[in-house]
């Protein structure tokens, strides 16, 4: 190969501003190799994992380490490629991204359980319009999803009212892209608010289509077909999570609710059994949970070795 790494990098694609950052990250290595003496075209697999030691000693975050790795790879396999090496070590290194955000505070069962009777026994007489009365039903119905079966706002989005069995106390949550399809119990609670709302469904779809035509004027057909017909899922559970909030303060977001959901279940279930309900993909997915302590998570993450 007659070029020169830009060039090289050019050709594969690569903006300019993509390059610069590569020239920063790999700089920054080459300087950490010459402080350690070590030729940076020489370097050995275990001094790679070194040069991502020191970098975590110096507080770089691990999305960071994953940029300059990859930046460093890609100059390896143009020494590579130009025949100036015969290996590139740097792909054997494998970093996880798993450095998950920390989750400041597990909800209990009982939390959760307080979380959504505080939700459902608000006084009629806080709803200034019938609408809005109509509309708790619904986010009553949502907001128990979220607290007993652990559903994420794409599962909800995909429900539709034959996924509930009210007769044996189930629901069927479809695939997504990132979940696997499962049968839940529900909770006896859940099973009197969501007959209510469901026998009330074509009344209150019809309210949403022509609150939605009357910003958009056109109608949105699609959504009839849905539980909870709406444009954007996830503004949906933002906002019943914030009014559960204003009862419930210790509340973060949907994802602490997930979150305590699936640590809960692993308390009284196999991994096997929570994987299925939380409907992962993968055995690792559930796993992360399991083998974190969350009660120090904040420290476990500190002493995280990224090829671990």
């Amino acid at each position: 190969m007659n070029v020169d790494f830009d060039t090289y990098r050019k050709q594969g694609g690569y903006s300019d501003k993509t390059i610069n950052t590569q020239n920063n990250n790999i700089n920054r290595y080459k300087s950490w190799c010459v402080a350690q003496s070590i030729n940076p075209e020489e370097i050995t697999y275990s001094q790679a994992l070194q040069f991502i030691d020191s970098e975590r000693q110096r507080g770089v975050a691990n999305p960071s380490i994953i940029n300059e790795i990859n930046a460093i790879r890609v100059y390896f396999d143009y020494l590579q490629e130009s025949g100036i090496i015969a290996r590139n070590v740097i792909k054997c290194i494998k970093i996880r991204q798993n450095t998950k955000r920390v989750l400041s505070e597990i909800l209990t069962v009982q939390q959760l359980e307080d979380i959504y009777q505080n939700f459902v026994s608000l006084p009629v007489w806080e709803f200034t319009s019938q609408r809005k009365c109509e509309l708790h039903k619904r986010n009553t119905v949502i907001l128990g999803l979220l607290v007993y079966q652990g559903l994420t706002s794409g599962e909800i989005a995909k429900l539709e009212a034959g996924h509930i069995n009210l007769m044996e106390g189930k629901i069927y949550i479809p695939a997504t892209k990132k979940s696997n399809a499962r049968t839940l119990k529900l909770q006896a609670n859940q099973i009197l608010p969501m007959k209510n709302y469901i026998e009330e469904l074509s009344v209150i779809s019809c309210q949403l289509l022509e609150a939605q035509a009357l910003k958009s004027g056109t109608y949105n057909l699609k959504t009839t077909a849905y539980l909870f017909p709406t444009k954007k899922e996830s503004s949906l559970i933002c906002n019943i999570i914030q009014q559960a909030k204003k009862l419930n303060p210790e509340i973060i977001d949907s994802r602490q609710i997930r979150a305590s959901v699936i640590m809960n279940r692993l308390k009284s279930n196999n991994i096997r059994q929570v994987q299925y309900m939380t409907g992962h993909k993968k055995i690792k997915s559930t796993e992360q949970y399991r083998n974190q302590d969350l009660t120090d998570l904040s420290k476990q993450l500190e002493l995280f070795h990224p090829l671990r």
